[in-house]
């Protein structure tokens, strides 16, 4: 079982994230954060090319709806 956090700081604007995991690989392929951009997570079953992606996508100024959207309909995910 793995859980994550992104979170934002109201005052500083910046981002954050945090993963506990019961597996010690899927735990450090989770977290993914850039400077001026944001961050996100993945889970379970990763996929290294998603967090990367994912802030690709919000540093072009996607918003994270507009990201999410972009990853799924590019076959990202699978069912």
């Amino acid at each position: 079982m793995t859980f994550s956090l992104v979170g934002r700081c109201a005052q500083t604007g910046m981002f954050g994230v945090v993963v506990t995991s019961s597996s010690v690989c899927v735990a450090s392929r989770c977290a993914w954060a850039r400077a001026g951009v944001g961050a996100a997570a993945t889970q379970n079953i990763t996929d290294p090319r998603l967090g990367k992606l994912g802030l690709d996508l919000l540093q072009q100024g996607h918003g994270a709806a507009s990201a999410m959207a972009q990853m799924v309909a590019a076959g990202c995910f699978s069912e």
